[in-house]
C-alpha cells in the first residue's frame, strides 16, 4: 500500500510561499512602486506619469502642450515601453496585476529560469506597447501597468498547461485557450470596461501583444531538462 500524501515531516519542510524568488521580488516591487506613488503629491504623480508612462504619440512627436512638459525624444519613447510597467491606475489594478504575475510568473520562471523570465517579461512589455502604438499611433492618453509584460508570462506558461511541453502551436487545446483569451480581451476592451471601477480602460492591444510574444519566444529560452 502506498500513501498518496507526503509524510508530515516532508510537508513541514515545504515553504509557505512556494514561488521562485525572482517572481516574489517582481510582485513586491510592483506593489512597492504603486503604494509609494500613491503617497506622492498629485502634481508629482502627474509628472511621473507624463515622464514614464507609454504615450504612443511620442513616436510621431507630441503636441506642443505635451512636449513642453516631458521628454519627447525617440530614445525616451522606446525607454517608456518598459518603464510604464512600474505605474498603475489604482489599487485594484496594482494588486490584481501582482496576483496575476505570481500565478503565471511562477510557472514560467520554473521552466525558463531567472534570465528567461526577465527576457519574457521585458519582451511582453515592449511588444504589448508596440501593438498598442500600431492601433493608436497618435494617441496622447498615457498607458500604464504591467499587464502586457504579465500577459507575456501567461502566454509562455500556456505552452506548458497541457503537457511537459512546450506543446506545439497547433495543439487544439492551446489554440482554444489562446482564442478564449483573445475573445475575453476584445469583449472587455470594446465594452469600455474599467478596471475595478477605476479610471482607465483595459488596453487589450497590450495584453494580446504581450501574450503572443511570450507564446512564441518561450521555446527559445526554456531550459533543457
Amino acid at each position: 500500500m502506498t500513501s498518496l500524501w507526503p509524510r508530515t515531516e516532508e510537508r513541514e519542510r515545504e515553504p509557505f510561499f512556494n514561488m521562485p524568488p525572482i517572481v516574489m521580488w517582481t510582485a513586491a516591487l510592483l506593489l512597492l512602486f504603486y503604494f509609494t506613488f500613491a503617497l506622492l503629491p498629485e502634481r508629482l504623480q502627474l509628472n511621473l506619469i507624463l515622464d514614464f508612462a507609454f504615450i504612443p504619440a511620442r513616436f510621431g512627436g507630441l503636441p506642443p502642450e505635451y512636449a513642453a512638459l516631458t521628454n519627447d525624444s525617440l530614445a525616451w519613447a522606446i525607454f517608456t515601453m518598459i518603464t510604464h510597467t512600474g505605474l498603475h491606475g489604482g489599487t485594484f489594478h496594482a494588486v490584481f496585476n501582482a496576483a496575476w504575475l505570481v500565478a503565471f510568473g511562477t510557472i514560467t520562471a520554473r521552466v525558463v529560469g531567472g534570465f528567461g523570465y526577465v527576457v519574457i517579461f521585458v519582451l511582453g512589455a515592449v511588444v504589448g506597447a508596440a501593438l498598442f502604438w500600431v492601433v493608436h499611433p497618435g494617441d496622447v492618453v498615457p498607458v500604464v501597468g504591467a499587464s502586457g509584460a504579465i500577459s507575456g508570462l501567461m502566454g509562455a506558461a500556456s505552452r506548458f498547461f497541457f503537457g511537459p511541453g512546450p506543446v506545439p502551436l497547433t495543439d487544439p487545446r492551446l489554440l482554444a485557450f489562446a482564442g478564449a483569451w483573445m475573445l475575453i480581451n476584445l469583449i472587455f476592451g470594446f465594452s469600455g470596461f474599467e478596471v475595478g471601477g477605476e479610471t482607465g480602460q483595459i488596453a487589450w492591444e497590450a495584453h494580446m501583444g504581450g501574450f503572443f510574444a511570450g507564446l512564441l519566444v518561450v521555446p527559445f529560452v526554456a531550459r533543457r531538462r
